[in-house]
């Protein structure tokens, strides 16, 4: 996650997971149907931006061996945690450095940058720095992913955490008791769908977001403009492509976005219709294999109670029981003896159509 002060902000206590808007394999389907000839993923180098533990870094480098995968965080306690899963998972091309962004010097450039979590979350010197940074270690047909959070969409709930805030203060309590006080008191249904939505997020995630001790919501127009400041050419959201706006935003009150900028200098050919099914490194299966197996990163997930990223990196929440089921699956046993320690350790488990859905999600290896 972001860079912040150091008694301020600690991305090893924001829970590890992947995110489907920072994948390459996706943002660069959408820059090649922008026109811009963006390198193969699985033989580039991919920066990542306030990594954090590393989750999202880590699970590009378990697809993609022959890429070179490298995370900066500030935080020593989420750089250690990361250099020791990578180490355990045996993804020796994936790197981690502790140093702020300001301080990092790499070695070549990079065909892809991640900065997801960080923008909104950093004073405007750094977030100046972020984009002058990406924008002089880029290679020529490089992108960036650059998300951050929307000023339409987190007016109305800034005034809410201000609310609470003030309860914070007045009861000396958390920030979830001072929002399930200030419920019992919300005003109108639209308030009452914002706490609700805030204390969906728990604990953890509210630190670091609404409530976190910088959170600066900018409009996409602001973004873009001091991205082609520094040299970058927007090309659109990072998924879809599709390019938004100021007026959009504020009519349906985005609160979130995640878009991809290139080189202002890279040469965009012929805009292309984007292929979906091509983003991705291959096409997750429908049949049970005889011998399920996870990876060796996913099985290091499933150990630790990690999200586990499917094929779109989407994290993948399982109960302590279906862990069991899935530490098992090590290629030893068959599907048919999983099914009866499947009875043995998670008794509720229907456990064919969940395997199924398993093996559907691509995370059998």
């Amino acid at each position: 996650m972001a860079f912040k002060d150091d008694d301020a902000w600690n991305s090893a206590d924001y829970p590890p997971m992947s995110h489907p808007s920072a994948d390459v394999a996706v943002n660069a389907a959408v820059a090649r149907a922008a026109g811009l000839d963006a390198r193969e993923p699985a033989a580039s180098r991919i920066l990542e931006i306030g990594c954090g533990e590393g989750h999202h870094l880590l699970s590009l480098a378990n697809r993609w061996p022959g890429a070179q995968c490298v995370g900066l965080d500030v935080s020593a306690k989420a750089i250690h945690r990361a250099r020791s899963r990578a180490k355990r998972a045996g993804l020796g091309n994936a790197r981690f450095c502790e140093a702020r962004l300001s301080e990092f010097e790499p070695d070549a450039p990079f065909d892809f940058i991640i900065a997801h979590g960080f923008f909104s979350w950093v004073p405007d010197e750094v977030k100046v720095g972020l984009m002058d940074f990406i924008g002089r270690s880029l290679t020529p047909g490089g992108t960036a992913v650059v998300s951050f959070n929307v000023a339409a969409g987190w007016k109305e709930r800034m005034a809410v955490v201000e609310k609470a805030r003030a309860i914070m203060a007045a009861g000396e309590v958390d920030a979830m008791e001072a929002l399930a006080i200030l419920r019992t008191v919300a005003g109108t249904e639209r308030e009452l769908y914002l706490i609700d939505d805030m204390l969906a997020k728990g604990a953890a995630v509210l630190a670091h977001d609404d409530f976190a001790p910088v959170m600066d919501a900018w409009s996409l127009g602001a973004v873009v403009k001091l991205a082609e400041a520094h040299g970058l050419r927007w090309i659109g959201d990072s998924v879809s492509g599709v390019r938004g706006d100021d007026t959009s935003d504020i009519g349906s009150g985005t609160t979130f976005r995640s878009e991809l900028f290139c080189r202002s200098d890279a040469v965009l050919g012929d805009a292309k219709k984007p292929d979906r099914v091509a983003a991705l490194p291959r096409v997750p299966p429908t049949a049970i294999p005889d011998f399920p197996k996870l990876d060796a990163w996913r099985m290091l997930c499933a150990r630790e109670a990690l999200p586990l990223p499917d094929e779109d990196l989407k994290p993948c929440v399982f109960t302590f029981p279906q862990l069991k089921v899935l530490i098992a699956m090590d290629g030893s046993r068959s599907a048919y003896e999983l099914s009866r320690h499947a009875k043995e350790v998670a008794p509720e488990l229907d456990f064919v159509p969940w395997l199924r859905h398993v093996a559907g999600r691509g995370l059998l290896g």
